[in-house]
Formats: structure tokens, C-alpha cells, sequence
């Protein structure tokens, strides 16, 4: 059992408010005028990648063995509206350098990378728009681990909700299927080979149902709060197990999380305690809770068990 952090260190931002990622809303970019917004917006996207890289540094130096980067790293990017290239930021140079060297210095530490597009991806939409903004944010996301250096494979996976429960009024299971796997073809190369799937809180896709459809398709990551509130047929070792037979020569990346006692969706602050099934396995959890690596530290000094 191997421990990943989730975007953000808190250990790092009580050291150092700067240490936070910087974003930009579409409505800043325009009141600053285009040439002043993209100086602004390269700059917090260097700012951001320098910042991955202290991450990724901190998460060796501490035992953390997995990093989750964030999806805020280089905000508006994708953004149809703003029609922004890479290639029309100022620092250009610097961010690829700075993601090159991210991806040098993982490699060279053993902390595995991953990235968690944002819900909004949705590649079963019945609205074509939205399944080719999907198809842009995803292939950006997979350009971003690509600038880094990392295989193309699923050792640095991109997980993805499915998001949309199939409509049997309009469709059979086949067909919706089949229309998930039309959009990943027509995503790149690079989406293509890290894309796994991650059982849903709720709707259709417990493990049950995504274990039947996708496991001779794609990986599948096993979330234990999301199977607690959504419960299928099986107990949480049969998912576990079968969820991990998906990931054949790589080891699997899940989700490991507590709910609160009053809100069960809500992530816990800390954990109080490892479930068995993780104990002792191959795997890479990324840790769901608020306290982020206050909360992976408690583990690995033994404070939890």
C-alpha cells in the first residue's frame, strides 16, 4: 500500500501562504485586455508549475510515494471563448522547462503521477458540444503530463467520472457504450492510453455496473466512499479485487476516503483508521480527505492504524 497526496500540500501552505495555486476567472482575463491577461496568466501558470515541483519534492522527502496534480494547474487555457494557445503565453519556454523538469525529478524519486479531470468532462453526452469541450480539456490535461515527461501509459493514469447514468428511454446499455467509446477514439493518443474509470456516488455506474461494462475496455479505480453510498451487489472486497484484475501489469491507482459522520458525502478532515482490504496490497491510494498530507502523515508515523 502506497500513499498519494491530492493536489495540495496544507503542510507546505501553512509554511508559506505563497505555496497555493494561483488561478484566473474568464471575467478577470477580459477586464485586464488580452496582452496584459495573457502576462498574467502565463505568469500564475509558471508560478503553478514551480509549485508542483516543490510538491513533488516534499512528497519524497516525507515517504509520499503518489501526486495527484492539480487541474487548476494552468487555468483557462481551454476556454473556447478566450481562443488561448499555449504558444500565446509569454513564458512558454520557462512552463515547459518547469513541467520537464517536474516529470525528471518523479521519475528520479519514485513518487508515481496522476491527474483527475474535472467533473465536467462528460464523453456520454447527449450534447455534442459538451463531449467535444471534453474531448479539448482531456487532450489538454494529457498535454500536460505529456510536457512532463510521462509514459503514455497507465502509470501515469487520467481518471475519469463517467458522470451520466445511460437513459433507457433513448438508449440501451450497447449503445451508450458505445457512444463513451466513439468520444475517447476521438480523443488523443495520449487521453487514449492513461483514460481509467472511476465507480460513481450515485446512478448507474456503482462497481457492479462499471465492472460489467468497461473492465475488458479500460482500468477501473475503486473509490470506498462512493461504493459505501452507492452500493451494488457485491461487498467491498469483491469490488476491490475485481477492480484490480483491470490494471493487469500496472499498479492500480484508487481512492481511499472517509465520509462525516453527519454528511456521508462529505470527506472526513483525517482517517481514523486503514481498512483491511488495503493493508498489505499493491497498490496506490490517493487520500481523499481535507487534511490532506496532514492526514498522510499521520499514517505513515503510525498514528493510525
Amino acid at each position: 500500500m502506497k500513499l498519494g497526496l491530492v493536489c495540495i500540500s496544507e503542510i507546505l501552505k501553512k509554511k508559506d501562504k505563497s505555496l497555493s495555486f494561483k488561478t484566473m476567472t474568464r471575467k478577470r482575463f477580459l477586464e485586464l485586455g488580452r496582452e496584459p491577461a495573457l502576462v498574467e496568466l502565463s505568469s500564475r501558470i509558471l508560478h503553478n508549475c514551480k509549485l508542483t515541483k516543490e510538491i513533488v519534492l516534499h512528497c519524497s522527502a516525507n515517504g509520499i510515494s503518489h501526486y495527484r496534480i492539480s487541474s487548476c494547474l494552468a487555468p483557462l487555457v481551454t476556454d473556447d471563448t478566450l481562443n488561448i494557445s499555449y504558444y500565446d503565453l509569454p513564458d512558454m519556454q520557462a512552463i515547459s522547462s518547469a513541467l520537464s523538469e517536474v516529470g525528471t525529478i518523479a521519475k528520479s524519486c519514485g513518487v508515481s503521477v496522476s491527474s483527475h479531470p474535472d467533473q465536467f468532462n462528460v464523453l456520454t453526452s447527449y450534447n455534442q458540444n459538451v463531449i467535444d469541450r471534453s474531448i479539448k480539456e482531456l487532450d489538454h490535461q494529457a498535454y500536460i503530463l505529456d510536457l512532463m515527461g510521462l509514459p503514455q501509459n497507465y502509470s501515469a493514469p487520467m481518471c475519469l467520472h463517467l458522470n451520466l447514468s445511460p437513459d433507457f428511454k433513448k438508449e440501451n446499455l450497447s449503445d451508450y457504450v458505445n457512444r463513451f467509446m466513439a468520444s475517447l477514439a476521438s480523443c488523443s493518443q495520449s487521453v487514449k492510453n492513461r483514460l481509467v474509470l472511476e465507480n460513481e456516488h450515485g446512478g448507474y455506474w456503482n462497481c457492479a455496473n462499471l465492472f460489467e461494462c468497461f473492465s475488458h475496455k479500460i482500468p477501473l479505480v475503486f473509490d470506498n466512499l462512493h461504493n459505501d453510498i452507492n452500493k451494488s451487489s457485491w461487498n467491498a472486497q469483491e469490488c476491490f479485487d475485481k477492480f484490480h484484475s483491470t490494471w493487469g501489469s500496472y499498479t492500480p491507482v484508487f481512492h481511499w476516503s472517509e465520509g462525516c459522520e453527519d454528511k456521508p458525502r462529505s470527506h472526513a478532515d483525517c482517517f481514523t483508521h486503514i481498512p483491511s482490504i488495503y493493508q498489505s496490497q499493491d497498490v496506490i491510494l490517493e487520500c481523499e480527505v481535507k487534511a490532506k498530507d496532514y492526514a498522510i502523515m499521520q499514517i505513515l508515523n503510525g498514528e493510525i492504524k
